[in-house]
């Protein structure tokens, strides 16, 4: 027969039941803490906010990095001392800084809210300074003087190569004239090639805000004043006879090439600077051509079909 336990030992096991469940407990709490996820975010918390600041240039975008960099600071104070004349105070120069700061931050989200885009100033400005900046790059090269002598030899009438024509032209009034231009023009060339030379301006030309007769000018004076046509059309026909018409911006003309001058091709060392000023210009051109080619090339270029008035449409069909 099993005895049963007595009263009085039931207090005793209750105790060491309860003593064990606390000792395996205890046991467990700090297996458990490790499993916290709370834990661990307050650890990595920590650990990051003490390396930040040793990290944040490395792990911050670029794109996101605001740098006052030693030139800017010198030149807000250049253009502080310019207006003052004097240098700004600490405060003043922090405040420069942040005027500075507040400019670009605006101008990041203006960009990034699309707010240039559709602009015409800020579409014009940024062509200028990009075909700036390829001009720099293209004056930082110094030519030889075998390429400055290349330059002289192709373009020697803008040198003083050029050949100088006299001339005696007379003008005839599209709006005076009218349908009949061509046939006068016609019938007074032959009466000056058949007479004895003399000539009656007053008479045979219509009033002109230029000289009838000219001495001996270089072809680009004639051309600035006549158009390239009218002076290409003198260069190539011999003195001593009248020939036309000649067409120009003001209308027609009936011209005598009265003498024509050979220009003499000068040496380099007479004109260096003024070549190398010309060769430079056109150096900066051609730079901004090839550039712009390069660029041009990594776009697939589309153009659609202009819409046409109405008008013009029906006409077409």
């Amino acid at each position: 027969m099993t005895p049963y336990p007595s009263i009085s030992d039931k207090p005793v096991a209750i105790s060491s039941r309860l003593a064990a469940r606390i000792r395996r407990s205890r046991d467990r709490l700090p297996r458990a803490w490790l499993h916290e996820p709370l834990l661990h975010f307050l650890v990595l918390g920590t650990a990051l906010f003490l390396a930040w600041p040793f990290i944040a240039d490395r792990v911050v975008s670029r794109a996101n990095q605001i740098v006052i960099s030693q030139g800017q600071m010198q030149r807000l104070v250049e253009r502080f001392q310019r207006t003052h004349l004097r240098p700004p105070s600490p405060d003043e120069l922090a405040g420069l800084v942040e005027d500075d700061i507040r400019s670009e931050v605006y101008y990041r989200e203006g960009i990034a809210l699309g707010l240039d885009r559709g602009d015409e100033i800020i579409r014009r400005r940024v062509v200028q300074k990009l075909e700036f900046m390829t001009q720099d790059i293209a004056a930082q090269g110094a030519p030889t003087d075998a390429e400055l002598l290349r330059y002289l030899e192709g373009h020697g009438g803008d040198f003083g190569a050029e050949d100088e024509i006299a001339f005696s032209q007379i003008y005839l009034n599209p709006d005076r004239h009218g349908a009949a231009l061509s046939r006068d023009a016609d019938r007074l060339l032959a009466r000056l090639n058949a007479g004895d030379g003399r000539l009656n301006y007053g008479a045979d030309s219509d009033v002109l805000p230029v000289p009838n007769d000219f001495e001996a000018q270089p072809l680009h004076v004639i051309a600035g004043i006549f158009g390239d046509d009218f002076a290409a059309a003198i260069a190539a026909d011999p003195p001593g006879r009248w020939i036309g018409p000649i067409r120009s911006g003001y209308g027609l003309h009936l011209v005598l090439v009265r003498e024509r001058r050979r220009g003499s091709p000068p040496q380099l060392s007479q004109v260096r600077d003024a070549v190398l000023r010309e060769w430079q210009s056109a150096h900066q051109v051609e730079s901004n051509q090839q550039a712009y080619r390069q660029m041009r090339a990594k776009y697939a270029i589309k153009i659609e079909p202009a819409a046409l008035p109405g008008a013009a449409r029906s006409a077409a069909q």
